[in-house]
């Protein structure tokens, strides 16, 4: 391998290894989520949310970084390149050991990803549920307060002017 090819070669491992440690510290916060969700911690949830989206901005950052350093990999071992390569393309034209390390952390990256992924699709099927159970119980409580529990033809509740009732003693 090209000695001025290395230095940017351990840039881009060096991003890849920081995108993971973002997707592990996500994937220790989504059962996390999900405790304050069920347990209705408002203020842990919306803690965590603040720090997850500082990750998610983090993650937005270091893959422009990662497309960026990508690129200038591709000019070196491809110097015509129309466009920048995928990374198990850049791959194939490195040199052993260097080849087997971009592969198994590309592999890595991708099983990482997926698994936040399969982990956020968890707490937001119990964001969903919780929301619609909670517009049930706003739903009951507006049927109560209008005198209103009936559904019109199209399943939706009437629309009707609220049943206000007024009381007046003098003594």
């Amino acid at each position: 391998m090209a000695r001025n090819i290395q230095p940017t070669l351990t840039a881009l491992e060096t991003v890849i290894q920081q995108q993971l440690q973002i997707h592990d510290f996500l994937l220790e916060t989504a059962p996390k989520k999900q405790d304050a969700l069920r347990s209705g911690d408002a203020p842990k949830l919306a803690e965590l949310c603040r720090l997850e989206n500082e990750k998610v901005q983090a993650l937005s950052e270091l893959e422009k970084k990662r497309l960026e350093v990508a690129a200038r990999l591709t000019l070196l071992v491809k110097p015509g390149a129309a466009e920048p390569m995928r990374l198990k393309d850049i791959a194939e034209h490195l040199a052993e050991p260097a080849r087997r390390k971009l592969l198994l952390l590309r592999d890595e990256l991708t099983q990482r990803v997926q698994q936040v992924k399969q982990q956020t699709a968890v707490a937001r099927r119990a964001t969903d549920a919780l929301m619609k159970h909670m517009q049930g119980v706003v739903q009951t409580i507006g049927a109560m307060a209008t005198g209103v529990s009936t559904y019109s033809d199209d399943g939706m509740r009437p629309t009707a002017a609220t049943a206000v009732s007024t009381f007046s003693m003098t003594a």
